[in-house]
């Protein structure tokens, strides 16, 4: 496999192009940079060049060797950035965003700037006619949305393996440094993106050598069919949202959470699978997505309730925990602890604890001393979750409150000791843990 060619972007004093959403956090408070790379090369005998978005530490001493990359989600955005930025940053990883499919090209940076990036280009069906708002909450045209994509992107894996390789080139981004590992990572539509790569190209498109292009993978909200006997490490992020309904899939046939298996250590299948109870599709914890009237807005048709209150579950705190795992178990070979699946009731949705909450899977303190029911789904009239991406909760009132807690006190010292066993497990990152204990002393019981 030949790697791509990466050069960075000549300044004509025009704005480069960033996934939407991805202005938080602030790069100068961790005294990173960002740098646009385009990069060219071929794929099935047809040239392409693309934008490779580089954000890394200014002093190379605080890079820690670990490069996250990630697709340019169909939408413009970039999950896994969204989530885990701050991890990211804080950690002094280097984010690498891979614009490899030709609708994010075309729809996206090169609609941002038609001047700049007016060259690049890849081979595949015009972008003008592809509807990138399909409602998928319907069979048929979540069916086609998604066949669609694969056609018209069909250099994608090609692509995201030629740009890897070259990330570790001395003429590319990081050739004032040493790159340990590339790990590859992708929440739902680039989830799918990241399990296509694992199953079509990860076992051929290699480095000189035969060693593979990435030395882990990251797909999460995305159920497919299982992973087997991939030959680095994999940890799987599943929401509780995302398979709630054991009837429905994105893609058609794949429904009834078949992407189950169990964790394994051995050398070549090392695997992860974290099923996040509670927690939805989408963050909803944090500004902007906590506000009920934008989701009002962007789903105005379904007959669903979505309040009172935006799922405010730490998402992007377990995101953390996760990625986490999986760089620590590339880069330094420490096994992550394994999580119990979430549990399933007799009618195939999963099983509720006395309070409304889901049971099993990967604990969230805000679950085990709980001061609300949380959905993470919107709920059809009948009271069964629907397939929506976001999720919302029902504070207790005050008797239930009394009766569980008796004082603020005592709520605060329960939640603590659950906190601390969740960081001392593995299953919250102590970085994040303290603005949890902030928002517990926030709960008034009268």
């Amino acid at each position: 496999m030949t790697p791509a060619v990466l050069r960075q972007s000549p300044d004509d004093g025009s704005a480069a192009f960033a996934p939407y959403g991805t202005h938080v956090p602030s790069l100068d408070t961790y005294d990173y940079v960002e740098e646009e790379w385009i990069a060219t090369g071929e794929e099935d005998g047809h040239s392409y060049a693309t934008t490779v978005l580089v954000r890394r530490p200014r002093d190379w001493a605080r890079f820690s060797g670990t490069v996250i990359a990630e697709p340019l989600h169909v939408h413009g955005i970039a999950p896994i950035w969204i989530y885990t930025g701050p991890y990211i940053l804080r950690s002094g990883h280097a984010w690498v965003e891979i614009t490899a499919q030709k609708t994010t090209l075309d729809l996206h940076v090169k609609a941002s700037n038609a001047q700049r990036y007016e060259s690049l280009h890849i081979e595949g069906p015009d972008s003008a006619d592809f509807d990138m708002n399909a409602n998928l909450g319907n069979r048929e045209a979540s069916k086609f949305f998604f066949s669609e994509l694969r056609r018209r992107n069909r250099a994608a894996s090609t692509i995201l393996a030629q740009v890897g390789a070259a990330l570790r080139s001395p003429e590319g981004p990081f050739a004032d440094t040493e790159v340990g590992q590339v790990v590859l990572a992708g929440h739902s539509q680039t989830g799918w993106v990241t399990t296509t790569y694992v199953d079509s190209a990860h076992d051929v498109q290699r480095l000189a050598g035969g060693a593979p292009v990435y030395n882990g993978f990251f797909p999460s909200g995305f159920p497919l069919a299982p992973f087997h006997d991939v030959d680095v490490p994999v940890v799987q992020v599943m929401s509780d949202g995302d398979v709630s309904v054991p009837t429905y899939s994105f893609v058609p046939g794949h429904e009834g959470r078949q992407y189950r298996r169990d964790d394994s250590d051995k050398p070549g299948d090392r695997f992860r699978l974290y099923e996040l109870a509670g927690i939805p599709h989408m963050g909803t914890r944090q500004a902007p997505y906590n506000d009920v009237s934008l989701w009002k807005a962007t789903f105005p048709d379904d007959d669903v309730t979505f309040g009172p209150k935006m799922n405010s579950l730490p998402h992007f705190e377990l995101f953390n925990m996760g990625l986490h795992h999986l760089v620590e178990w590339v880069a330094n070979g420490t096994v992550p602890p394994r999580a119990d699946r979430l549990e399933v009731g007799e009618d195939g949705y999963f099983a509720l604890d006395e309070h409304g909450n889901t049971k099993g899977g990967v604990r969230s303190v805000q679950l085990d001393v709980p001061h609300s029911a949380y959905r993470a789904n919107p709920i059809n009239p009948d009271g069964t979750p629907s397939y929506l991406t976001i999720g919302s909760e029902k504070p207790f009132d005050p008797p239930k409150l009394r009766e569980l807690y008796g004082s603020s006190s005592t709520y605060v010292e329960r939640f603590d000791s659950r906190l601390d066993e969740l960081v001392a497990g593995g299953w919250l990152l102590a970085e994040d843990a303290d603005g949890m204990r902030s928002e517990a002393r926030q709960i008034e019981i009268p």
